[in-house]
């Protein structure tokens, strides 16, 4: 994307396999965000946006989630705007090593705090690693990407992250709360 009516786009800072996601500036405030942008790549079910914007809505109370702010249904390629998280992913801070006991067991708690409030919600991660748990500017911890997520009592198989999907998961079993604590 070049343009976005009422943002100026800066720069592309993560892609993943239905999207891409930008850092910009919302015009009217100055603040940054983040804008998913839903790519036209390997024939992509555009309800998969609104499954993911649908979950974000559920969720946009628990501090531990990524803040879903906005959302552009009729633009080419559809968006979301959420709240831009400075400090980058998990799994970016553990290419520098592991964490200190300390930090890992509060990075935990708060994934899990996340999870109860999503489980609570009926609403299932299923894609659960470090890439997807962002740091804010505190370098809190916050879950984010729900676009694999599933409704608790929804049927058939959840896609997810290989080599973080729990075995019944990996099956093509259904997924359960546990698999995301699996994960």
């Amino acid at each position: 994307p070049t343009t976005l009516p009422g943002f100026r786009i800066l720069r592309q800072i993560g892609e993943g396999k239905y999207g891409t996601v930008w850092l910009a500036r919302e015009l009217n405030t100055g603040k940054h965000v983040a804008i998913k942008f839903y790519t036209h790549r390997r024939g992509v079910d555009w309800s998969l946006l609104g499954r993911e914007v649908e979950k974000l809505a559920v969720l946009y109370t628990s501090r531990n989630i990524v803040g879903l702010l906005s959302v552009g249904w009729d633009h080419d390629p559809p968006y979301y705007v959420m709240e831009y998280l400075p400090n980058g992913s998990l799994a970016t801070r553990l290419e520098h090593g592991p964490l200190p006991t300390v930090e890992a067991v509060r990075v935990a708690i708060r994934v899990c705090q996340a999870l109860v409030h999503a489980h609570g919600s009926g609403i299932l991660h299923c894609d659960l690693k470090p890439a997807n748990v962002l740091l804010d500017q505190d370098h809190e911890p916050r879950l984010c990407d729900f676009g694999q997520s599933r409704l608790a009592d929804e049927q058939g198989h959840a896609l997810g992250t290989l080599f973080y999907m729990a075995p019944e998961q990996a099956r093509g079993e259904r997924a359960t709360p546990a698999s995301d604590i699996y994960s």
